[in-house]
């Protein structure tokens, strides 16, 4: 569970759009969109291998909700996520990322090759953490899958985003989240240090 914050910070959380240095248009393009839409709504899987945990994705700027159907849920306000798991009874409270990042940096310094609406890039750097990354794109180069595999890894991370769909603006209480009574609420379970 811990695995999907730290990949949501760096996706949807980290400040500031940064274009995908030495990419091709079509990278570029999808970054712009997904920094472009500021608020949406989206049906969301994320996993490895052939087991992706589905939900819905709400984001405004930095901020993020997302509820799994199998109950575990996430929530951000910008400067604290919370991440629950009811089978568990455990809560996750982590500072959530400050300063650059996103999209538009983990695309940055791969060798990509665009065929049709996907794009397969290697790192440039033997020694950087995440050696490979496919991504495909819908219509408009809305993002709608993005697997990483981390060096010394063979198995593949996967992000699926469907039914993106604009939205104005959501409550500010969606993305705070206070856990039942009598779970344990653990803090920096990432041990991250802003």
């Amino acid at each position: 569970m811990f695995r999907f914050v730290s990949v949501l910070t760096v996706l949807f959380l980290s400040a500031g759009p940064i274009a995908a240095q030495g990419a091709p248009s079509e990278v570029r393009s999808v970054v712009s969109r997904m920094s472009s839409l500021g608020s949406f709504r989206a049906t969301i899987g994320m996993g490895s291998g052939g087991s992706l945990a589905s939900g819905v994705l709400s984001y405004q700027r930095g901020k993020v909700h997302l509820k799994f159907s199998d109950g575990r849920g996430i929530a951000g306000n910008g400067r604290v996520m919370v991440v629950y798991n009811p089978a568990t009874g455990v809560a996750g409270k982590q500072p959530m990322a400050t300063g650059g990042g996103g999209l538009g940096w983990l695309l940055s310094g791969f060798e990509n090759r665009v065929s049709g609406s996907q794009a397969a890039g290697r790192a440039t750097d033997p020694n950087a953490r995440i050696q490979e990354v496919k991504l495909a794109w819908g219509q408009g180069f809305t993002l709608r899958r993005l697997s990483i595999k981390n060096k010394d890894s063979e198995s593949w991370f996967t992000i699926t985003l469907s039914n993106v769909r604009p939205v104005a603006s959501f409550p500010a209480a969606l993305f705070s989240y206070k856990p039942p009574a009598g779970a344990r609420t653990v803090e920096n379970p990432l041990d991250q240090r802003n």
